[in-house]
């Protein structure tokens, strides 16, 4: 990977901790009182490949909410792994697939439902870097201009960083204090170069307590004129005991 894929890969990073910083005080959040029944939440990541193709992993979750002090628990278990990649990709989605997430659950909220900081080593495990390196030797022998195989492996990286668990999700997730966030921040590359990283995250409905229906994560980012888009969307569903 060029250096400069690098360092597109590296402000694929700070996104998410971008929209966790402008998330509101916990103390502005709405009364959180979530569901007593199971509850299945879905997460997809979706980037886009120089080719316009796009990468697409969806994880689903059957979690419970317990009281645990002035918070809440949440424990659970993953129920299933969808991976739609272009056919040259295929190897890697079976790792995706695959993937297992240690130390994952529990999940600790505060009493306004907000995530707390995590302790402990990232969440994860060494088929994240497999992936990676496997995308890469495949991206080479499938794109035959070096720039396009720095662009794709780019975002096949940023699929793979974002499986880092509970760290990587907006802080208020489980209940948006406001339906719509917007924070912008202008970047400064080591080439003197500029870029900026857009991140929007829309919530839309409820199913209760605050919990809301569907949060959409979009992270766009602008390098030299060149503008990619990437999207997260969790949606929160009640199961019948």
């Amino acid at each position: 990977m060029s250096g400069r894929a690098y360092w597109l890969a590296g402000i694929a990073a700070v996104a998410p901790s971008l929209a966790a910083a402008a998330a509101p005080s916990a103390a502005s959040a709405a009364h959180f009182q979530p569901p007593e029944g199971p509850v299945m939440i879905s997460r997809t990541v979706v980037r886009s490949l120089i080719d316009g193709k796009e990468v697409r992993a969806t994880r689903r979750y059957l979690v419970w909410f317990e009281r645990e002090g002035d918070g809440w628990r949440i424990d659970g278990e993953l129920r299933d792994v969808t991976v739609e990649v272009p056919p040259v990709l295929e190897p890697f989605a079976e790792l995706e697939r695959n993937r297992i997430e240690p130390g994952f659950f529990p999940i600790r909220l505060d009493s306004a439902g907000r995530m707390k900081t995590r302790l402990g080593p990232p969440i994860g495990d060494a088929s994240r870097a497999r992936a990676v390196a496997l995308g890469e030797m495949m991206i080479a022998g499938a794109l035959t201009s070096v720039n396009a195989r720095n662009q794709a492996t780019t975002m096949l990286t940023q699929v793979v960083m974002a499986g880092n668990g509970g760290t990587a999700w907006p802080v208020d997730v489980f209940n948006p204090v406001r339906p719509d966030t917007l924070e912008t921040r202008e970047i400064a590359l080591p080439d003197g170069s500029r870029g900026s990283i857009r991140v929007a995250i829309q919530a839309e409905g409820t199913i209760g307590g605050g919990l809301p229906a569907r949060v959409q994560r979009t992270v766009e980012t602008e390098l030299s004129g060149s503008t990619r888009t990437s999207r997260e969307v969790w949606t929160f569903e009640r199961v019948a005991p």
